[in-house]
C-alpha cells in the first residue's frame, strides 16, 4: 500500500540555514517496504508552516498560512484538485495587535533570545468546508482570525478577535493564541498558550464568534495544541510550557471545561530545555503520542479508565534535533515526525495492540519541515 503525507514549514533561513524547501511536499510511505520512498513538490508557497484540510467534507481545498516578503503573513487557499497544488487566494493580515518582540528559544545555542521578527503569518489552520470558514489562531497578534469563504472559495469576509493577557514563563509575555479547531458539537476552541486559558466559541455561518467559555489553566502550563476525542467528551490539552499533557472533560450541553489530571511528557529528573510540540490520538483513541523538542522524543500513552487517564508506556528518541508535527499512516501502522532542525524526518513502526513505536527508517532528508499530515485520500 501507497501512503501520502502532506509535508511542509519554513522556506526562510531563519530558523534552519542554508534551507531549500520551497513550499509543500507529498511524501509517499510504500507500507511493505516499511520505507518513504520518495518526497515531491506539491506547491510552491512561503513558509507554510501550517495547513489542513477537512477530512469531514472533501471539497479538494486545503487552507495554509504562509508569509509574503519575509516581513507580513496571512492565510491562503489551494485547490487540490489537480495532480499539483495551486493557490488560489491569500488574505495578509495587517500589523494590528502585532507583539513587537518576544522570547523565543534556539535549539542550536540552547539559550533563549530577543525574537524580533514581527511575523503576522498565523501559527494554526483549521477549515470549516462545509460552513466555508477559515479559523486561524496567531501567536504574534495574540489573536483569533476567521475568513468567510464565497461559493468560489474566495476569502470575501474577516473577523478578529484579539486576546489580552500573559502568564508566569519567560515565553508567556502576551496571551500569544496557538490552536483553533472546531469541537464535535460545532463549537470553536482555542488555546492561549500565553495566558495560561482554553476559550471555547459559538460560530456564526459568517464566521463571527461569541464566547462561551473562557477556563484558565495551571499557571505555567502554556496550552499549545488539543487532541480531540470524537468517542468520548475528552479533550487531551498539550501544555508546550510545562512540557505536559492534561485529560480534561468537556461538557457539549453547556460548553464548560472540567480539569481531571496532567501528566509529565519528559523523565523525571530531566533538566535540559523543553517545549512539547504536537499531539495525536490514534484511531480507535486508545493511545496518545506528544513530541518534545529538547529532549528530543516522543512520549507514548495508554488511554483508560473510558478516557479519563493516561499511562506513560513509552519515551523514545527521534534520533534529530527539535522533532515539531508528526502523523499517523492511513492504516495507523506507521507515523512520521519531522525533526525541524536537522533537517529530516524518521519514520516508526507502530503496533496498534500495544501502541509501542520502533524505529523503521531514519535520516529521511528533508529542510525544516514542522507539519506532517497524512493525506492518502484526499490527494486520492
Amino acid at each position: 500500500m501507497l501512503d501520502k503525507f502532506l509535508i511542509g514549514g519554513y522556506t526562510s533561513d531563519n530558523y534552519t540555514p542554508n534551507n531549500q524547501s520551497e513550499g509543500i511536499y507529498v511524501a509517499t510511505l510504500d507500507t511493505e517496504q516499511a520505507k518513504i520512498v520518495s518526497i515531491e513538490p506539491y506547491v510552491k508557497l512561503d513558509n507554510p508552516a501550517f495547513f489542513n484540510f477537512d477530512p469531514a467534507n472533501d471539497q479538494h481545498k486545503l487552507v495554509t498560512v504562509l508569509t509574503q516578503n519575509e516581513n507580513t503573513g496571512g492565510v491562503g487557499v489551494i485547490d487540490a484538485t489537480a495532480d499539483a497544488g495551486k493557490l488560489i487566494d491569500t488574505k495578509m493580515l495587517d500589523q494590528n495587535g502585532v507583539t513587537p518582540a518576544y522570547e523565543a528559544y534556539d535549539a542550536a545555542t540552547n539559550r533563549y533570545f530577543w525574537n524580533e521578527l514581527s511575523y503576522t503569518v498565523p501559527s494554526y489552520i483549521f477549515l470549516d468546508a462545509t460552513r466555508r470558514i477559515i479559523f486561524a489562531a496567531n501567536y504574534n497578534t495574540n489573536a483569533v482570525h476567521t475568513f468567510k469563504l464565497d461559493d468560489q472559495w474566495h476569502i470575501s469576509e474577516q473577523h478578529n478577535y484579539p486576546i489580552e493577557g500573559s502568564g508566569p514563563e519567560v515565553e508567556q509575555d502576551h496571551a500569544h493564541i496557538h490552536f483553533t479547531r472546531l469541537l464535535p458539537d460545532g463549537r470553536l476552541i482555542v488555546c492561549g498558550l500565553g495566558c495560561d486559558k482554553l476559550f471555547v466559541y459559538d460560530v456564526a455561518d459568517n464566521g463571527e464568534l461569541t464566547l462561551v467559555t473562557a477556563f484558565s489553566t495551571k499557571p505555567g502550563f502554556g496550552p499549545r495544541q488539543i487532541a480531540i476525542a470524537q468517542k468520548s467528551n475528552h479533550i487531551y490539552v498539550l501544555g508546550e510550557v510545562a512540557s505536559r499533557v492534561a485529560v480534561a472533560e468537556y461538557d457539549h450541553a453547556t460548553g464548560r471545561i472540567t480539569w481531571l489530571n496532567d501528566y509529565s511528557n519528559i523523565p523525571e529528573g530531566y533538566v535540559g530545555h523543553n517545549g512539547s510540540a504536537a499531539i495525536r490520538l490514534s484511531a480507535d483513541e486508545q493511545f496518545l503520542y506528544v513530541t518534545n523538542r529538547g529532549h528530543n522524543s516522543l512520549a507514548v500513552y495508554r488511554i483508560f479508565d473510558d478516557g479519563r487517564q493516561l499511562e506513560k508506556i513509552q519515551q523514545i528518541k527521534t534520533e534529530g534535533v527539535f522533532p515539531r508535527d508528526f502523523g499517523l499512516s492511513k492504516d495507523n501502522h506507521f507515523l512520521l515526525c519531522a525533526n525541524q532542525n536537522s533537517n529530516e524526518l524518521i519514520l516508526y513502526r507502530r503496533d496498534p495492540e500495544s501502541g509501542f513505536l520502533s524505529v523503521a527508517q531514519r535520516h529521511i532528508k528533508h529542510d525544516a519541515c514542522v507539519r506532517v499530515l497524512e493525506a492518502t485520500d484526499f490527494l486520492g
